[in-house]
């Protein structure tokens, strides 16, 4: 079912803008005014896995859970919640290892969208105003809805600067961390990185589609956001940083960070 599920998403997503008239042109009539699979009124429990669409500096791999309850066929209200497991991406580690050695960075800023999220959840609605059936290659007939999702909540986020090391074990080989094996990063035993922590307002949203396996059952799969403002220092002096004092500003409009990622999930109704 995952094998043909995934080639008609981005196919099926463009649908969710048209209006009522010319979704039922492209779309099986019949299947749109009766459905085998009817939602409402009823629960649900998900459980999905994140992969990231695009990394820079920071890659997430998302786990997560959640409840919802279907207030009609196609309007939904869901908690989530999960963890997310991140990690600097090779980009990040190389320009941590290449700046200590630039003895001319003595006034600098810290790099944008280097908050990972950890534990996060969110509060939110679900949209499916589009129901149909798709025959793929075969006899068998896969029964779907297409959905728009919004909702926001609180994350836990961690940053680890690739810029602000407090103690520099050798700085021709760009090392800030103490190493068994010096240019063997992962017996690394204690970083010192300058690492912050913070809980932060999240906004998330998604566009997905949701194919029905059984009455009880549904495959789905999403194209989410999560978004939270960033947060980073400008004007940084590298002295006071490296002697452990404070040094810099917040930077006035730091933006925001978007970790939009693909999510593959599976859904019981009860």
């Amino acid at each position: 079912m995952i094998a043909r599920a995934l080639p008609v998403l981005a196919s099926l997503l463009p649908l969710l803008a048209l209006p009522a008239s010319a979704q039922e042109q492209v779309l099986d009539p019949a299947a749109v005014r009766h459905r085998l699979y009817s939602p409402g009124g009823r629960l649900e429990v998900s459980f999905s896995a994140g992969l990231p669409v695009h990394s820079f500096l920071t890659a997430h791999y998302n786990l997560g859970g959640s409840f919802a309850y279907n207030v009609l066929d196609t309007v939904a209200v869901e908690a989530r919640a999960g963890y997310a497991l991140s990690r600097h991406t090779g980009l990040a580690r190389s320009i941590s290892e290449s700046f200590l050695d630039r003895e001319d960075k003595k006034v600098t800023d810290e790099l944008e969208d280097l908050w990972q999220m950890n534990l996060h959840g969110v509060v939110g609605a679900r949209w499916a105003p589009i129901y149909g059936k798709l025959s793929l290659l075969t006899e068998d007939t896969a029964h779907f809805q297409a959905y728009l999702w919004g909702g926001a909540g609180l994350a836990s986020l961690w940053r680890e600067s690739v810029i602000q090391c407090t103690r520099v074990v050798d700085r021709d080989l760009g090392i800030c961390d103490d190493r068994t094996e010096p240019l063997d990063r992962a017996t690394a035993t204690e970083s010192y990185w300058l690492r912050e922590t913070r809980v932060a307002p999240v906004v998330s949203a998604a566009v997905g589609l949701r194919f029905f396996l059984t009455g009880n059952q549904a495959l789905r799969v999403e194209l989410r956001d999560w978004i939270f403002r960033d947060q980073y220092r400008v004007n940084v002096l590298r002295e006071d940083w490296e002697a452990g004092r404070s040094t810099g500003e917040l930077a006035a409009e730091p933006g925001f960070t978007h970790l939009v990622q693909f999510d593959l999930g599976y859904t019981f109704f009860f």
